[in-house]
């Protein structure tokens, strides 16, 4: 005799993942028994059971990686190294132009 092994399967309490997804569509009477669930993802099609795993599944409460995005602030930081070359040790850091520096010694 063969035992069959059912993976996932929901509980009768256990609420379906319908109702965490962005693509669903819930409309909910007055009473517990009034509820109608239908799936937007490629074309508007009822569902009539509660569902326990989804390929198209996209949960609502997290944010998607574009809306992360237009949320993150950008701060401009100063290099934490220090400037590379000579300045400081007695050279100028402003360059001056070369015909300036021979009308200045002439």
């Amino acid at each position: 005799m063969n035992t069959i092994v059912m993976k996932k399967a929901a509980l009768r309490d256990e609420e379906s993942l319908c109702h965490a997804c962005y693509w669903a569509h819930i409309q909910r009477g007055f009473r517990e028994s009034e509820e109608s669930v239908f799936c937007c993802f490629s074309k508007f099609r009822a569902v009539p059971f509660k569902v326990a795993d989804c390929t198209d599944f996209s949960n609502k409460n997290v944010p998607t990686r574009e809306q992360m995005e237009r949320m993150a602030l950008i701060i401009p930081t100063k290099p934490a190294r220090k400037p590379s070359g000579f300045v400081g040790t007695g050279f100028s850091s402003d360059e001056e132009p070369e015909d300036e520096l021979i009308a200045a010694s002439e």
